[in-house]
């Protein structure tokens, strides 16, 4: 080989060492993007001002517009053509992502990335190719049309079968490889030749820690998938003992401090005055009394406009350096301690959560219901020694029972509350001093500390509900929603297209009100915006700063001179 040819070769290899480090660089990227997912969370009042908090809610905007609507980058989530959920990531890039943050609760999408546990025949549930002998329908508990997420246990590229049935008996054949390892609890088949183009008769099985906290992640007529749900996931019960009289009423309590949640007291205070005389004119309604627990250690101008109960701030032997949030559950700690209400059962709220509709005790028996975050992972593998730090060993069914909430919104009983609460106290002051979780969970650390609080505390089965709460501008339609969450910027162009992760023509971030409050009469939203949740949301503050006297002298001070006297 002459000068040249070595010369075209190590040109080559330095061509192919360039883009693999650039590949590596992206995937990289990526990964950090999705991990910084824990900025957008929970942490309203805690925000910075000024310059900072404009990097970060940059940083933040992006973060969710990539984990919301670039899933196929993330979870291989198809996004044209035939295909559905279920193999972009195969087409166009090799699966190498680590598990990424969100799979257990939202997971792997169709084909997405995942622990492909024993490759195509993993636990002989694949192997052979053989027909399978017919199953039950009602056994499989098929969804047309659908499409889910979850861990990829059998890659679909590599396993097809002729029918939804027969994915189904594989699904139900799978055989972990130890105790430890996940079963099969989903499947998805793509069912539609035409709809699925080359996928069509992939099926994959998968494993969700709680089927009942996710979303389909594909759901209509043009989606070729056939999915299957091999655990139970029943709808919020409606009978006598949900429902009930004024028995199953519900004390509604949130937490509060600073400017930012002083407007957003009023507004949610407002709203839920009117929707539960709505519900007491219906009859049998459950919604019972409302505090707002302020944690400042100092009263201050609402207190004779919302119940308020003043707690003290963290001691001088626990700083909070910064995560004001971790006053929360000190708050809550003393409150319980310190009061009786004469509701037997509580829903943990926020300021920033506005009432669409009256809501029932969705409580099952005395079993708590909450409202699952899919950023919020227990059971994931890589969480899990930072979790036994807390908790001690766990199996991974154990880990399984360990619910993906935070402490709002969530409903128990004021008894589980009181033994809650100081194990909520204990494992925030834990969590936050430790160096390893505090990085992992970094600002939803503390609702991890509840989560793991509530599973100390011999609290299993919490029930999930997706139905609970809205967070536009991700959710879009009024029902079947009973709050809405207004937690994220909204965006959109003038004539109403959405632009997540850029700042839009048109926008409504509460974070822009941080310091005052915001004036009345919003700007109604472009004409062509089709989002109800985010009109419901504008319609909703403008009324309230409406009937709430005095509003533009507070607008321009801050300070509430003039009070509402709570009649809707």
């Amino acid at each position: 080989m002459g000068v040249h040819g070595a010369n075209l070769l190590q040109s080559a290899a330095r061509r192919r060492a360039l883009l693999l480090t650039l590949a590596l660089l992206t995937v990289c990227y990526t990964w950090s993007s999705v991990r910084r997912l824990a900025d957008l969370t929970q942490v309203e009042p805690e925000l910075p001002a000024g310059a900072a908090a404009g990097g970060l809610l940059q940083r933040a905007e992006a973060n969710i517009a990539s984990h919301l609507h670039g899933a196929a980058t993330f979870r291989g989530v198809v996004t044209g053509g035939a295909a559905g959920a279920a193999g972009e990531q195969q087409q166009k890039q090799p699966i190498v992502l680590k598990q990424q943050e969100q799979q257990q609760q939202q997971g792997a999408a169709g084909g997405g990335s995942g622990t492909a546990a024993g490759g195509a025949a993993a636990g002989g549930a694949a192997a052979g190719g053989k027909a399978r002998p017919a199953v039950d329908p009602s056994k499989c508990n098929m969804k047309k049309n659908t499409d889910y997420w979850g861990d990829a246990l059998v890659w679909g590229n590599n396993h097809k079968v002729d029918s939804a049935g027969e994915c189904c008996a594989a699904c139900l054949a799978y055989k972990p490889k130890s105790k430890d390892d996940t079963d099969c609890n989903v499947w998805v088949y793509c069912e539609d030749p035409k709809l699925c183009g080359e996928h069509h008769r992939e099926c994959w099985l998968k494993h969700l820690a709680h089927p009942s906290a996710v979303a389909p992640a594909k759901q209509g007529p043009d989606v070729g998938w056939t999915t299957g749900l091999m655990a139970d996931v029943p709808e919020p019960a409606t009978s006598d003992e949900t429902v009930g009289g004024p028995e199953r009423k519900y004390h509604v309590v949130i937490t509060a401090a600073g400017s930012a949640v002083h407007w957003q007291s009023r507004v949610a205070y407002y709203w839920y005055k009117k929707i539960q005389k709505q519900c007491e004119a219906r009859g049998n309604c459950q919604m019972g009394g409302f505090t707002r627990l302020l944690h400042t250690g100092q009263p201050d101008d609402l207190m004779k406009e919302i119940p308020t109960w003043v707690a003290q701030p963290l001691p001088p032997e626990h700083p909070d350096h910064g995560y004001i949030v971790l006053n929360r559950p000190y708050a809550l700690l003393q409150w319980v301690k310190a009061v009786t209400i004469p509701e037997k059962y509580v829903l943990m709220s926020e300021p920033d959560h506005l009432w669409l509709k009256p809501m029932p005790n969705l409580m099952k028996g005395e079993n708590p219901a909450a409202f699952p975050f899919f950023y919020i992972e227990p059971a994931k593998k890589e969480y899990r020694k930072i979790v036994e730090t807390f908790l001690g060993p766990l199996t991974t069914k154990e880990a399984e029972q360990i619910a993906p909430i935070g402490n709002a919104p969530t409903m128990m009983s004021w008894e589980d509350m009181k033994r809650v609460m100081p194990h909520f106290f204990n494992l925030s002051i834990a969590v936050h001093n430790d160096q390893a979780a505090s990085k992992e969970w970094g600002w939803v650390q503390e609702m991890y500390a509840f989560t793991l609080a509530c599973y100390k505390a011999g609290i299993r089965n919490i029930g999930l509900h997706l139905k609970m709460m809205s967070q536009p501008p991700w959710d879009e339609k009024l029902d079947p929603f009973y709050i809405l969450h207004y937690t994220y910027g909204m965006d959109y162009t003038l004539e109403g297209v959405f632009t997540p992760g850029k700042y839009g023509e048109w926008r409504f971030d509460k974070r822009s009100y941080a310091s005052k409050p915001p004036p009345r009469n919003l700007g109604e939203p472009p004409a062509g915006m089709k989002n109800e949740l985010v009109r419901r949301l504008i319609h909703a503050i403008n009324e309230a700063t409406s009937k709430i006297p005095g509003w533009d002298d507070y607008e321009r001070t801050g300070v509430a001179t003039q009070l509402w006297d709570g009649v809707v």
